[in-house]
């Protein structure tokens, strides 16, 4: 079976799944489960794939893998199909914006051996009893690996791979990469200095598999030679463009398409709770989201604002905010983000910007001599004040933009200290993308803040205590209005999902644009989308050997 045929399957199954994914999943059920033709898929089971999909996923790539064999069963035996018990889903509709709740997928059972483990890598063993001494302690002991001992590790590694193959591929790394980080964590594993994984947890590990084996191969011109990979495109011929919801809308949430009603709710209770507090914030105001009623209606109506927010075409903001005005207050924005998420976004990022803030704080500060003019800039400029807490938070995120050469506009804008929200609106072109607007002299400094999308306020300092409520709104903007994450600020973005919010899905990411701008030269290059940015493990690598 080649690598086309296989591509359709999964494209078929899967339309929204990234390239990168797929090219990674294609090399993993050929090379690793040992798939050669179509009755072959019939042996996959949900299991060998959940290192690159989510359950979801499987059960529906796996669905598709066995389409032949269900079509042929049911139209031999139409009349045995099981029931199930499962309740009934509800379709909740919102004055023209409804999303059907997605199908269950069903699995076949397997009546034969599964297929997988079919190359040498089922077979292959890691030389420990050639790693380095102090590495073989680090592992006994359960402690970080040396850079140095880490690298030695790495060209070992390759060299007994190549034993059994000369160009060994992604896939290949990836499961040898699994199994080191599988048997020493502690050692091996992407992670935080607090212990927390880091998506899958051999990310980097793999990346750097790959990078020696082709290192190692940089000469052998015939091992290197990649086949094409077709590109999805339009009917005219133009690359294809996002036609409805997908992984990246639902990526790191754990309650973005609620298919049941509250108990005793119908469609018809939760549209009256919705006029009524439409009816109270004209009345009362945004500072009504603080009453007892308005916050018992917005958690009843959760349901009811997901299939707005995740109807396609998708609303435009003003629209979602006409129906939903307590949703653009700060209480509202973060007591949905806490249902979809299970994260309480204020209290979090308010309590990590305070100790993590200081931390990547002192980290610029004791090897200032490593860093551009622009950070060093920053940290002298810092230096003649004594900084609050407030001032510290800023200047963190900015230092980290910094070393991610990131340009601070693609995240800040910096306004009047007097400012309003109408003389921003008339006076500034507003990006389409989420901004936090600075109101003040400098970035650092300042003691008031907005927050902007789709080149409106939305948010305004009465509601912004602080710097770490202004960023607090900022992020979760992007998960409860199903936003990606601008590609100039992608990195930094990233950083905080994961570091500050912890945020941490296996796959998947919140920015797949397939086009960026150079750091170094500034022209619109291609970008290679990854699960997870190999600079902010490189960071937060540092950060703990720090």
């Amino acid at each position: 079976m080649d690598d086309g045929s296989l591509e359709h399957e999964i494209n078929l199954a899967l339309p929204d799944l990234h390239e990168e994914t797929t090219r990674t999943l294609i090399e993993h059920l050929r090379d690793i489960i040992g798939v050669r033709n179509r009755e072959d898929l019939l042996f996959v089971e949900p299991g060998d794939l959940k290192s690159f999909l989510t359950p979801i996923q499987s059960q529906r790539l796996i669905q598709v893998f066995r389409k032949d064999d269900q079509v042929e069963s049911n139209s031999s035996n139409p009349s045995t199909e099981p029931e199930t018990d499962s309740p009934p889903t509800v379709l909740v509709s919102l004055q023209g914006y409804s999303l059907h709740p997605p199908q269950a997928s069903g699995l076949l059972p397997s009546t034969q051996p599964n297929a997988s483990n079919a190359s040498w890598i089922s077979s292959f063993l890691v030389p420990w009893e050639k790693m380095p001494t102090r590495l073989s302690q680090a592992m006994a002991t359960g402690r970080m690996a040396h850079p140095e001992d880490r690298r030695i590790m790495i060209r070992t590694v390759v060299e007994g791979m190549r034993v059994h193959c000369s160009n060994p591929n992604r896939a290949a790394c990836a499961e040898v990469a699994r199994a080191i980080v599988s048997k020493y964590p502690a050692t091996f594993a992407d992670k935080t200095a607090e212990g927390e994984q880091l998506g899958c947890g051999y990310y980097s590990l793999l990346k750097q598999l790959k990078t020696r084996v082709e290192h190692v191969n940089r000469d052998n011109v015939s091992s290197r030679i990649r086949q094409p990979r077709k590109r999805s495109t339009s009917e005219n011929g133009d690359p294809a463009i996002k036609r409805g919801r997908s992984e990246l809308d639902s990526y790191g949430c754990i309650n973005w398409q609620p298919t049941t009603l509250p108990e005793g709710e119908t469609a018809e209770t939760l549209e009256t709770k919705r006029q009524i507090m439409s009816t109270v914030f004209r009345s009362a105001g945004p500072q009504a989201i603080e009453t007892t009623d308005v916050n018992e209606f917005m958690s009843l109506t959760y349901t009811y604002q997901r299939h707005m927010l995740n109807s396609w075409p998708a609303p435009t903001l003003c629209e979602i905010q006409e129906h939903w005005p307590f949703l653009f207050t700060k209480r509202g924005l973060c007591m949905h983000f806490h249902t979809l998420t299970d994260i309480e976004v204020d209290t979090r990022l308010s309590e990590a910007l305070r100790t993590k803030g200081r931390r990547i704080w002192n980290f610029f500060q004791s090897q200032r001599l490593k860093w551009s003019k622009e950070t060093e800039h920053l940290l002298r400029e810092c230096d003649s004040a004594e900084l609050n807490q407030n001032q510290i938070a800023t200047t963190a995120i900015l230092l980290l933009m910094k070393y991610f050469q990131e340009k601070e506009d693609s995240i800040f804008i910096l306004a009047d200290a007097f400012s309003t929200k109408m003389s921003v609106e008339r006076e500034m072109t507003l990006p389409t993308t989420p901004r936090v607007i600075v109101l003040g002299n400098d970035l650092v400094s300042a003691t008031r803040w907005m927050v902007s999308m789709e080149g409106k306020v939305f948010f305004e300092p009465e509601q912004l205590h602080d710097f770490a409520s202004a960023l607090a709104v900022f992020f979760a903007s992007y998960y409860v209005f199903n936003l990606e994450y601008q590609e100039s600020a992608s990195t930094t973005m990233e950083m905080i999902q994961r570091f500050f919010v912890r945020i941490n899905p296996d796959v998947g990411t919140k920015c797949p644009a397939k086009l960026g701008t150079s750091r170094k030269t500034g022209r619109v290059v291609k970008r290679k989308v990854a699960s997870i940015s190999s600079r902010v493990i490189t960071f937060l690598q540092r950060l703990a050997e720090f």
